[in-house]
């Protein structure tokens, strides 16, 4: 079942950590580039969205990503041990 949060009343530009569960066969790419589709259509016209890790397309997990502000920690998040 997925579950959708309320994600009305944030200001994503101060900065957001979302963690999403990868689809197979989606790409870490595809995954930012529908996120921030998402906040273009909200009004974010110019905001970074990035990741923080490449899964690959055949794995299924936890995807870390970084909206506005928050992009600027991905080199730390980046650089701790996954398991």
């Amino acid at each position: 079942m997925e579950q959708r949060l309320d994600l009305n009343g944030i200001d994503f530009t101060e900065g957001y950590v979302a963690v999403i569960d990868k689809p197979l066969r989606w790409t870490s790419a595809d995954v930012v580039r529908k996120i921030k589709f998402t906040l273009n259509k909200k009004g974010y016209k110019k905001i970074k969205v990035g990741h923080a890790g490449t899964l690959d397309p055949l794995a299924t997990g936890l995807l870390v990503i970084l909206v506005g502000r928050a992009t600027k920690v991905s080199q730390y998040l980046m650089s701790l041990d996954k398991v």
